[in-house]
């Protein structure tokens, strides 16, 4: 049986011994310090019996190994776990952002609709991604008066949502 005399003699035998070897499972040296601190911290409270040094020695070493391997198991079951959370986290931020798009995109579409007939087309055209010049030829008319039109119409489009915060998130997600 250990007295509180006889763990402090072990542990100033072995205690920097111990950090070194558990240092060598785990990388950081004060997640060492604490866990050899640990394993004195039971050697008082159990206060466990050896035949002799040998015995001693194998137990601290022994207990410093296994320890280092909970706590490297425990890292990696926590490590999976905030890994399974980042992706949680990421596929429902994903989702919002497909919700915003959509509610977006519905209520452009449903403004662009509210335009006049030319407007609108030279819009619908210009959404679906052809150029200025690509409009004129396709509608038959001047590059100049599709330029002219897209810039009434994007005028209406802002005066319509000058109210909302549609574009600022649109905006936010491009």
């Amino acid at each position: 049986m250990f007295t509180r005399s006889d763990i402090h003699k072990v542990f100033d035998k072995y205690y920097s011994a111990l950090v070194l070897y558990a240092n060598r499972f785990l990388p950081l040296r004060n997640e060492c310090e604490d866990l050899v601190q640990d394993i004195f911290v039971d050697l008082l409270e159990k206060k466990p019996v050896f035949p002799d040094e040998t015995s001693l020695r194998a137990y601290l070493y022994k207990s410093t190994r296994n320890r280092c391997y909970n706590h490297l198991k425990h890292l990696k079951v926590r490590d999976k776990y905030a890994s399974h959370r980042i992706q949680q986290v990421e596929e429902e931020a994903s989702f919002l952002q497909e919700v915003m798009e959509e509610e977006i995109s519905r209520q452009l579409y449903q403004a662009v609709e509210s335009l006049s007939g030319r407007k609108r087309e030279i819009i619908m055209l210009s959404l679906k991604g052809l150029k200025n010049s690509d409009i004129a030829l396709t509608l038959g008319i001047q590059l100049q008066t599709v330029k002219t039109i897209k810039s009434s119409a994007y005028r209406e489009l802002r005066a319509l949502f000058s109210h909302t915060d549609v574009i600022a998130c649109f905006i936010m997600i491009k």
